[in-house]
């Protein structure tokens, strides 16, 4: 698939779907290899240390990354986050969490081993969110708990209808990432996805795909990284869970995905083995994003690369927290966010298509305002991506289009109207 937005397309065309471009990432001078990186909500940037067996710390940059102060919390080797308003958790072993109400200037501790009493140091907190006002935390293969007054009191949620039937060891507990879609909370591991019913305190399983690494949701569809070798899938997505789709990786690449994340129209892949990918057109097309990014190199030639585990945007840089057991390879690195990705604009919501009916049934209408200029493009594709309509206008646009939608089936649409290298998006609901 050639891209006219890509310098190199036909270079990537030719090697199937994986182009190659110059990063330039650079050390933010935080050298220690990175579990957690996480941005506050005024910007701060929140990372934690990896040095097991011992049990490595937080620091804090309120400078974008040129130094680093150590916090004030207690060393628990932490391995997860979550970010709420002003609030960050920082989640570690041997069921503590870290607690800052001032983006992570001042920190307190709390724990809730009484809900778990045979945890222990080699029993870390993988996963971390923010549901219906409830802070959830789950620790790797024992179980998931809840505060409901910001940290202070925690609860365990049932632990009995996370298991398997017929081996209670494996099951929902093995928990890589807890998120949050569309009013329910869902539970994502090694062993599939359970979904949360919080009034009878009951979780049930939805997938069983296993091998889960990471989640997120995108324009309301939720995405799954996966992490481990030789399976069919890397990173598979769904609207209702019944149906999913697959998200193609580059070619001759492990499905080993650590992380994956989305910026301005565009998917960043953290790779176990081979660092940083990102595609704009869904994974049809994906470039290397890696040139300079740390590694080991025992023979010429033979790049370890250390492993993405976090990605932060912020303004026209990227952030990576780089995990690594070799010396000199971790910790928190920085590059600019590749310029095509920069280059798609968002306008001014003034400027924002109207759209009515909606929730639509058998058309709907699109009011674009004259603003926009006279040639523009407008394109409406489902959740999954799958263009439905598309639409060339160069003859004035203070106009308003009719879109037949009596046979598409029901569900998210998005469109999407661009002006040169300027954008305008937005959704509708089909009945």
């Amino acid at each position: 698939m050639i891209k006219k937005s890509l310098l190199f397309a036909l270079v990537a065309f030719l090697l199937l779907n994986t182009s190659l471009l110059t990063a330039q990432w650079q050390s933010t001078g935080f050298d220690k290899s990175t579990w957690v990186l996480r941005q506050a909500e005024n910007g701060n940037l929140i990372a934690a240390e990896d040095i097991y067996p011992e049990l490595g710390g937080i620091y804090i940059s309120q400078d974008e990354g040129a130094s680093w102060t150590k916090a004030t919390a207690t060393d628990y080797a932490y391995t997860s986050s979550l970010v709420k308003d002003e609030s960050v958790y920082m989640g570690g072993v041997d069921c503590n969490v870290a607690i800052s109400h001032d983006n992570g200037e001042t920190w307190t501790n709390v724990s809730f081993k009484d809900l778990l009493p045979s945890a222990t140091e080699n029993d870390a907190i993988y996963a971390m969110e923010y549901h219906n006002g409830r802070v959830y935390a789950s620790v790797l293969s024992m179980g998931v708990v809840y505060s409901e007054d910001n940290g202070e009191t925690w609860h365990l949620t049932d632990q009995e209808s996370l298991w398997d039937v017929d081996n209670p060891d494996n099951g929902g507990q093995w928990t890589y990432s807890l998120k949050s879609f569309n009013g329910e909370l869902y539970n994502v591991g090694a062993f599939g996805i359970w979904k949360y019913d919080e009034t009878a305190d009951v979780w049930s399983q939805v997938d069983d795909y296993g091998y889960a690494g990471s989640s997120l949701v995108v324009n309301d569809t939720f995405y799954v990284a996966y992490n481990a070798g030789g399976i069919p899938d890397a990173i598979r997505y769904t609207t209702d869970f019944q149906n999913w789709e697959t998200m193609p990786i580059p070619a001759g690449i492990q499905t080993t995905v650590r992380i994956l994340e989305y910026y301005e129209g565009a998917f960043f892949m953290g790779h176990v083995h081979d660092a940083v990918y990102y595609t704009l057109d869904h994974g049809e097309t994906w470039i290397d994003y890696r040139e300079e990014f740390p590694a080991f190199s025992p023979v010429p030639g033979v790049d370890l690369y250390g492993v993405p585990m976090n990605f932060v945007f912020n303004g026209e840089t990227m952030y990576c927290g780089v995990f690594s057991s070799f010396e000199d390879v971790g910790g928190v690195y920085k590059a600019p966010i590749p310029a095509e990705v920069l280059s798609i604009k968002e306008l001014p919501s003034t400027l924002k298509a109207i759209v009515y009916p909606n929730p639509a049934s058998d058309f709907v209408n699109l009011q674009l305002p004259k603003e926009l200029g006279n040639k523009a493009t407008l394109t409406i594709t489902d959740v999954m991506s799958r263009v439905q309509y598309h639409k060339a206008i160069d003859n004035g646009i203070n106009s308003t289009f009719t879109v037949p939608t009596k046979n598409w089936a029901s569900g998210v649409y998005l469109y999407y109207v661009e002006v040169g290298d300027s954008k305008t998006t937005g959704k509708f609901l089909i009945n």
